[in-house]
């Protein structure tokens, strides 16, 4: 597995961020993005994987993850997705030549490139080539009672925590900021899927018709259960809307759980294939 050539850009905001490319300089790109408590490294597998049918691919770690510079202010989904999104779209469009990219995003990593798109559908439209979504969800963790109670009393352990961290909690290799995860909890709590200052990302994805792919886990019921994937995919404006429930109902060799649908065996066999179909399938939007 290669870690790529790294390369480093700055957001509008003073953030250095690390990129890597995995594959020729001016290959056709997909940008793959990590979500919370994780970096790169949870990419770099896909990434390799897609090169080897070639795709250039383009793998980042956001702000305070990784290889990447950690601001003085704390971290949440807006933050991310206002500044770190901007940033290697352009970075990466800039040195492969190519006017437009795909996005793949595991969990968090497609939440803050649909965030990013629903601000700016314009340059969304103009930017994006597509949006592929692993397990990404926004509103529908806390459905059942004990759900809904679980995150009740992680957002209240929160309060009194400047972050989470990934490997005591058994959830990552990276720590967290008690701020990203916070926001996350209040979505689903609430569910509702808006910014810090209000603004309503469900409706204003309608805005966005690019060609969307939403794969959840049947075994995911906590982080991104399968009614919260289809419920985002389905607020896009999109005529090319797909979306696949992985599981042995549906013929697949497991039930994937939130991780596994992005890092494990049947993730090689399954679900990377599954993406790169639909990437090759809309390869002419680049």
């Amino acid at each position: 597995m290669s870690n790529g050539t790294l390369f480093f850009a700055t957001t509008a905001d003073g953030v250095r961020l690390a990129l890597r490319r995995i594959g020729p300089p001016k290959g056709t790109p997909v940008l793959l993005s990590h979500g919370s408590f994780s970096n790169h490294g949870a990419c770099l597998g896909l990434a390799t994987y897609l090169e080897s049918r070639g795709w250039t691919a383009w793998v980042f770690d956001w702000r305070g993850r990784g290889d990447s510079a950690t601001p003085a202010s704390e971290t949440c989904f807006d933050a991310v997705s206002r500044w770190d999104v901007p940033c290697v779209v352009d970075a990466v469009l800039a040195r492969s030549g190519h006017d437009r990219v795909f996005w793949v995003g595991h969990s968090g990593g497609g939440l803050v490139a649909a965030m990013w798109m629903a601000r700016h559908p314009h340059l969304g439209q103009q930017k994006i080539a597509g949006l592929a979504m692993l397990a990404s969800q926004a509103t529908e963790a806390a459905r059942h009672w004990r759900a809904r109670a679980a995150l009740r009393l992680f957002d209240t352990y929160l309060r009194w925590q400047p972050m989470a961290h990934g490997l005591r909690l058994r959830m990552g290799p990276e720590n967290e900021d008690a701020a990203m995860l916070r926001q996350w909890c209040r979505w689903n709590l609430q569910q509702v899927f808006h910014g810090e200052d209000g603004f309503d990302y469900l409706a204003a994805l309608s805005a966005l018709t690019l060609p969307v792919l939403s794969l959840a886990g049947k075994g995911d019921r906590h982080i991104a259960p399968p009614l919260g994937c289809h419920k985002l995919m389905q607020a896009f404006g999109s005529t090319d809307r797909s979306f696949e429930i992985c599981g042995r109902a549906q013929g697949y060799l497991e039930d994937y759980t939130h991780n596994r649908l992005m890092l494990s065996r049947g993730a090689r066999t399954e679900i990377w294939p599954l993406v790169g179909q639909w990437l090759r399938d809309r390869r002419d939007g680049v």
